[in-house]
């Protein structure tokens, strides 16, 4: 009788600011139970998850997670920096309003593109710079797609 394959472990993340944050806390805290559940110090989701994918800054999440291989608290620490710049002066009620009724951003993209593009070289890469086999390291079988 043939042995099962393993199933594909994926993480999804929804993006819209402040759920983005929401979203890294709950992983923290599932990622730290699975650390104490087995005796092992906590991994990286990119250590654990075949494939992680996000929609807006779900998507930053999910490159920083994925790609970057970024720890939760790296993570956490660097959406709390980037999230003050590219959130900051949309968060009035009547700002929102005028936003939703014109179909604009809640947020500068301008601001975000910038943001991510110092996140990419900070982390060693050039901007233009595919990101898909430089984080691995020889005998790393496991590789997390984003």
């Amino acid at each position: 009788m043939s042995q099962r394959p393993r199933a594909l472990r994926v993480l999804s993340l929804d993006g819209g600011g402040v759920k983005g944050y929401t979203s890294l806390l709950i992983l923290k805290r599932i990622i730290r139970t699975i650390a104490n559940d087995n005796e092992i110090p906590e991994p990286k989701p990119c250590e654990i998850f075949d494939l992680i994918v996000g929609t807006s800054t779900g998507g930053l999440i999910a490159t920083m997670l994925g790609r970057l291989r970024m720890s939760i608290d790296e993570c956490i620490a660097q959406y709390e920096v980037t999230g003050q710049k590219v959130f900051a002066g949309h968060r009035g009620k009547l700002v929102k309003v005028g936003r939703k009724m014109t179909g604009a951003s809640f947020y500068d993209i301008k601001v975000l593109q910038d943001e991510v593009r110092k996140i990419v070289q900070a982390k060693g890469y050039e901007v233009n710079e595919r990101m898909v086999a430089k984080h691995a390291k020889e005998g790393d079988i496991h590789e997390c797609k984003v």
